[in-house]
């Protein structure tokens, strides 16, 4: 798949971004947020911030993707991650992992996860936050159920893609059985891992874009 058009920098805050970013109260209307999250912050969030903002970019969205872990301790993306970006001319040196909080939760509009578990953590600390919140392979596969965005209001849409979903209590039991899909951690693993992990998230994200027209 084609690359996102335009080279990205991620802040040491871990927002991937273009201009000066606005306040924290803001309306969908003027700007989409969005929050990216897996384990460490250092390899799949990073990969799925990048690559989305690239591709909303690219369609004419107004976003602002940020990327945060649910265990970040400070640290730079692994050097593999940094690698897969840079050939792609996205450029994530001084991105340093941040640990998810009720502000960065709070202030989305969509929060996209590598994994199930990350949805239960976020449901445990802000529950009202469970509605907007799903791992990225299950939010695609939800929304093209419904179509893309179109004229309908953000809100409108989000429902329409919520419903028949299982509640927060039930989703641990549904996760558990694997009808949740996910994207597997590459950390530690070979090559093609990183590949594989390199080309779901790509194709998941540039889906995404397209539906948030």
């Amino acid at each position: 798949m084609a690359p996102p058009p335009k080279a990205a920098s991620t802040s040491s805050t871990g927002t991937v971004s273009r201009g000066t970013p606005v306040a924290s109260l803001h309306d969908v209307d003027d700007e989409l947020w969005i929050l990216c999250v897996c384990t460490h912050n250092r390899t799949r969030s990073v990969l799925t911030a990048a690559l989305l903002e690239g591709y909303l970019h690219e369609l004419g969205v107004r976003s602002r993707v940020k990327s945060v872990g649910t265990k970040a301790q400070g640290k730079p993306a692994l050097a593999e991650t940094i690698g897969l970006l840079a050939v792609r001319g996205i450029d994530v040196g001084a991105h340093r992992s941040r640990t998810i909080n009720d502000s960065s939760v709070g202030d989305a509009h969509l929060i996209v996860t590598a994994e199930y578990r990350h949805v239960l953590e976020i449901a445990g600390r802000t529950p009202e936050m469970f509605c907007k919140t799903y791992t990225l392979p299950e939010f695609v596969a939800r929304a093209e159920s419904v179509g893309a965005r179109g004229g309908r209001s953000f809100e409108t849409w989000l429902a329409e893609i919520g419903a028949g979903r299982p509640t927060a209590l039930d989703y641990l039991d549904v996760a558990d059985s694997g009808a949740i899909p996910e994207i597997v951690d590459p950390t530690g693993r070979a090559p093609k891992f990183w590949t594989g992990a390199l080309a779901q998230i790509d194709d998941l994200t540039q889906r995404l874009a397209q539906l948030l027209r």
